[in-house]
């Protein structure tokens, strides 16, 4: 491990971020993690200070969101990633004998499938109008920012049900085959947030099984409490 740069992980608790987290505990690999909060203008900063909300969206985070992620090289070098699924790919390619991102080529092309939906479907049109109707609508117009809402808890309840129908046809133990790859870890969250919203999550069977497995592992123990969430089955 001593030839693997350092990492940095920007987080909100509770937020997406917590993937990426998880995926850190889950390969054993030592980072560092600063939490961010909102500044008097909604934009995201550094709690400790460290970074301004100006210094955060020029070097962390090009569009002010979590998970924010900094690639510290041997030589000084520093990039930043965006995106939880290029993180979480980029960290499942550290460790490769773990295979969270899939062992075969076809598993792996399964689990980009998955972690591209929950951001995308799940989280950006789903959830997102549902917590953030601004980001769509002038919300001083009340209709517009109730059909919003409206719109984007159809968005989540279509999305959970989609995702029951898949596992439950998928056969497997997991989201992916048989062994835990990152569409499980992504899929935490996701369920999290149903769990948050009065969704009635554990009419989803298969989906449920999936986290009670989850929060069993050491690796979403350790993230829940270094981010002050309660398990929701342990």
């Amino acid at each position: 491990m001593s030839s693997l740069p350092d990492l940095t992980l920007y987080y909100f608790p509770g937020a997406c971020s917590q993937a990426v987290r998880t995926t850190l505990h889950e390969l054993s690999l030592p980072f560092k993690s600063v939490v961010v909060r909102f500044d008097a203008n909604r934009e995201l900063e550094a709690a400790d200070g460290s970074l301004s909300a100006k210094e955060y969206r020029d070097q962390i985070h090009h569009s002010s969101y979590v998970p924010g992620f900094v690639i510290t090289f041997p030589d000084g070098r520093k990039e930043s990633i965006t995106e939880a699924p290029a993180i979480l790919s980029y960290l499942a390619s550290l460790v490769p004998e773990k295979n969270l991102a899939g062992k075969t080529e076809l598993e792996k092309a399964k689990v980009l499938s998955w972690i591209i939906w929950f951001a995308g479907t799940a989280h950006g049109s789903a959830f997102t109008p549902y917590w953030s109707p601004k980001r769509f609508v002038d919300v001083s117009d009340q209709k517009l920012k109730e059909g919003v809402e409206k719109g984007g808890r159809r968005n989540i309840e279509a999305a959970y049900e989609n995702l029951e129908k898949r596992l439950q046809k998928s056969g497997g133990e997991w989201f992916v085959g048989d062994e835990l790859t990152l569409a499980d870890i992504y899929s935490y969250i996701i369920y999290r947030w149903g769990v948050k919203e009065n969704f009635g999550m554990e009419k989803y069977k298969k989906y449920t099984e999936i986290v009670r497995k989850l929060e069993a592992r050491e690796s979403v123990k350790k993230t829940l409490e270094e981010e002050g969430i309660p398990a929701h089955f342990q």
